[in-house]
């Protein structure tokens, strides 16, 4: 594991409140694991080469002490947005309704792509593009 940390790829870190749970709904998305078994407080998720770091917001360290008061205080999601492409887009809308998340955009032609918006269980926006053949 401690040789991979150092591959170029972009990281997207996030503060979660269950790891667990947060985990589970990335990799019903599509995302794979990368087993980690030296710390806990992260589980490291790849969807193509970019990496989706989820970080306990509890137990793992911050960089700074206003940065725990700031993001327990919530939301942490407040801002950022990512987007993900997937194959069948009412297939993930139906995955992120059955499971009571938030839909922020309900899906829609944008033209490039067809798109929606939903928040995950820590109000991170994710909008999932499918684009034509």
């Amino acid at each position: 594991m401690v040789g991979m940390m150092g591959a170029k790829q972009v990281k997207i870190g996030l503060r979660v409140k269950d790891l667990r749970r947060s985990g589970e709904l990335y990799l019903r998305l599509g995302f794979r694991e990368i087993p980690n078994d030296e710390v806990p407080t992260l589980r490291y998720l790849t969807y193509g080469n970019t990496w989706l770091i989820l970080i306990d917001q509890q137990e793992h360290d911050y960089y700074r002490p206003e940065e725990r008061v700031a993001v327990t205080a919530g939301p942490p999601g407040v801002g950022f947005t990512m987007a993900l492409p997937v194959p069948d887009l009412d297939a993930a809308h139906r995955l992120w309704r059955d499971a009571g998340l938030p839909i922020v955009m309900e899906p829609k032609d944008a033209g490039f792509a067809r798109v929606f918006s939903g928040l995950d269980p820590d109000g991170y926006q994710v909008t999932f593009e499918q684009f034509g053949d």
